[in-house]
């Protein structure tokens, strides 16, 4: 079979390249181990954060400025409802990086912002307990996204426009042919010709890739959903309380370096997790099992700064694949300019997919793809 571009992983990244692609009319495959969503990787579990006030660096602000957008465009040609903004909050000591650095964002890109001291942090979010020593950056536009049914609707999309999607079928082998004009791609069911490959596999990508050596480790990252002790009163009523109170979004840096983030109820409970920290794992096979100490320790963190007696509903397992400096990898491939790699996003890449995914088909098209990568180069360890 030949096409034109093939896509190697259909979870956040590959989904939204492919349904991109697919309305250029260009002839596309996309092919998964699996069938998406599933949750066996990084794109599952209810609800991921969109922000714009960025901590980690203000080089993703116009990355997600762009993402807002096309969700919003995704949102009105669908009809799907794909993303709700709550507002959100960066918690922590005030030379803490999760503040000092959504402030930097803010500031360099002209966000608005309020800068909240505890007190009033207690008065505006009754939900949360800070101590007197934290404080917060308040951003209106953050919010939640819809992870399994952003994809969805995205595969949806793309073969509405003709692409063909594989599911279940692993890929095996990518190589170019002789000539550099056509990349071969080898599955357990076939092979496979395409004038350009889009490799955005996540955790696999490794193994997929591995003359490229790339040094990630992945995480097995756990979230639970609690409701609230407090009220006796059901699984989600005091966890509705706690919404009714104002809870917005939020990642809190609760010690030096340690981070976890958490939801309004979404009618299954208050969704908490640590940002970092899991287990490693040495392969991407994932198990959806959970301990009890994993569970104690988010309910003990839940139980400390939230306004809650936590009773565990459920949990939830993914993956984080990690870069040594936590950015993405956006680049093509050293020595083959019709292979792309885009994977993997260190537990933060969600909200940018709508983005990314156009950007892979601007240069599956050869057009200006609009964004500096160098930031995201695959030659920034070399």
């Amino acid at each position: 079979m030949r096409v034109d571009v093939i896509v190697i992983g259909l979870g956040a990244h590959g989904s939204s390249a492919l349904y991109h692609l697919a309305k250029t009319g260009l002839k596309v495959l996309g092919i998964d181990r699996y069938t998406p969503p599933h949750e066996y990787g990084s794109s599952h579990g209810q609800s991921r954060i969109i922000r714009e006030a960025y901590h980690e660096n203000p080089v993703y602000v116009p990355f997600v400025r762009a993402a807002y957008a096309l969700w919003s465009a995704l949102e009105e040609e669908t009809g799907e409802k794909l993303l709700t903004e709550t507002g959100g909050l960066l918690l922590g000591a005030a030379d803490s990086s999760v503040v000092m650095g959504a402030r930097l964002s803010a500031e360099t890109h002209g966000i608005a912002y309020d800068y909240l001291e505890a007190a009033e942090l207690r008065e505006r979010f009754p939900a949360f307990r800070p101590g007197d020593d934290t404080v917060a950056v308040w951003e209106k536009r953050a919010g939640i996204l819809f992870p399994e049914e952003c994809i969805r609707v995205q595969l949806k999309g793309a073969v509405l426009n003709g692409a063909s999607v594989h599911c279940d079928e692993t890929v095996l082998a990518i190589h170019p042919q002789a000539g550099g004009r056509v990349v071969e791609v080898v599955t357990d069911r076939g092979r496979y010709g395409a004038e350009k490959v889009i490799v955005s596999a996540g955790a696999w990508v490794g193994g997929l890739l591995p003359e490229l050596r790339l040094p990630l480790v992945i995480e097995r990252q756990v979230v639970c959903w609690f409701s609230d002790g407090q009220t006796g009163g059901g699984q989600a009523s005091g966890d509705r309380t706690a919404q009714n109170q104002g809870m917005p979004i939020y990642i809190w840096e609760y010690e030096r370096g340690k981070m976890f983030y958490g939801f309004p109820d979404l009618g299954e409970g208050l969704k908490i997790g640590f940002h970092h920290g899991g287990q490693p794992i040495f392969e991407p096979a994932l198990r959806q099992d959970v301990s009890a100490e994993e569970i104690d320790a988010i309910a003990d963190i839940a139980g400390r700064y939230l306004s809650i007696d936590p009773v565990f509903v459920r949990s939830s397992v993914c993956m984080y694949t990690n870069t040594p400096d936590e950015d993405f990898i956006l680049d093509v491939y050293p020595g083959c300019d019709r292979i792309f790699v885009a994977s993997p996003c260190s537990g933060h890449g969600f909200k940018f997919s709508s983005v990314i995914g156009k950007i892979l088909s601007e240069w599956a098209l050869d057009r200006p793809m609009g964004f500096d990568l160098e930031a995201f180069s695959l030659g920034r360890w070399g």
